[in-house]
């Protein structure tokens, strides 16, 4: 059960030590003896502290998730290697420490864990929960051989584990090709296009936009409508990434767009990371008539 920072000062004594303080105590101590039961005792508290929440920052404050890193990849004892991965499973879930996992090579001393003891289910169901929570690393071919057949024996609960963890991997592969894909051929999607009036009725009728500005007698003094442009630019967008969903934009409408005058449609892709980011345009008889950014993200295609 979580607790709050009301909680926490009420199960602290008035002469009592708090618990950052106390945390940070036994941080020390894990350094400063020289008892391997003293040490197992000090990792299976922080391991206890790291389960709720209310405790992740003095966790990371008495940097407690460096010294169960510190284990993982250095200690051989049975129990230490236990504490520090439930520990590190539990406290990854905070962003600052998934990052310092992703940018050490944690992941990799991980999966080297998992294949050394593939045998010992608690320690095992702790590592790979901590690879399902830390998403989008490179898993390598060896290690998802190493799944599979794990994935194929007696315990259950590893074998759940397992598929999740292939099912990320899964995701994360093809938004990495998808990605590729942006960045090696659809850099700079253009259209040409001319709008007509019988254009403007036909968007009036599937919007129900009566505003006049669009509906004038003499098309001289019509100008197309904003929306009409965005979703051309739209359908741009859609057909040079697909698997892809736009997840924000921002855009404006520097000048008019005529009726019966090309407009030039440009997209351009900006990052290709994770999100895309995109710039695009529309000008008409060189002025801009339609500009904004958009952000993509790749989703999974049924």
């Amino acid at each position: 059960m979580f607790s709050t920072h009301d909680q926490l000062r009420k199960r602290t004594p008035k002469e009592g030590i708090d618990r950052r303080e106390y945390i940070s105590l036994l941080v020390d101590e894990y350094y400063e003896t020289q008892s391997l039961e003293a040490q197992q005792q000090v990792t299976a508290n922080l391991a206890n502290f790291a389960y709720d929440p209310i405790n992740w920052n003095f966790l990371k404050q008495a940097k407690a998730h460096e010294l169960f890193v510190e284990i993982l990849t250095h200690s051989i004892d049975p129990l230490l290697l236990l504490h520090a991965a439930a520990g590190i499973c539990n406290l990854c879930l905070d962003v600052h420490v998934a990052e310092y996992i992703v940018r050490g090579a944690t992941i990799q001393q991980i999966q080297t864990l998992i294949a050394k003891y593939r045998k010992s289910n608690e320690l095992l169901g702790h590592l790979l929960t901590t690879l399902i929570y830390v998403k989008g690393n490179t898993l390598e071919s060896d290690f998802l051989k190493l799944l599979e057949t794990l994935k194929n024996g007696n315990n259950r609960k590893i074998s759940n584990l397992v598929e999740v963890l292939l099912q990320n991997h899964a995701v994360a592969t093809n938004q990495t090709v998808l990605q590729q894909e942006v960045a090696s051929n659809r850099t700079n999607p253009r259209m040409r296009k001319t709008f007509q009036q019988q254009d403007l009725v036909r968007f009036a009728e599937f919007t129900a936009d009566s505003n006049p500005i669009h509906q004038q007698q003499n098309t001289r003094q019509s100008f197309v409508n904003g929306a009409l442009l965005n979703a051309v630019t739209a359908g741009i967008i859609g057909n040079a990434f697909p698997g892809y969903v736009v997840t924000s934009q921002q855009f404006r409408f520097p000048n008019r767009c005529r009726l019966d005058e090309e407009i030039l449609f440009q997209v351009k892709v900006e990052d290709t990371r994770k999100i895309v980011g995109l710039s695009y345009k529309c000008v008409q008889t060189g002025q801009i008539v339609f500009e904004g950014t958009a952000k993509l993200f790749a989703v999974k295609l049924l």
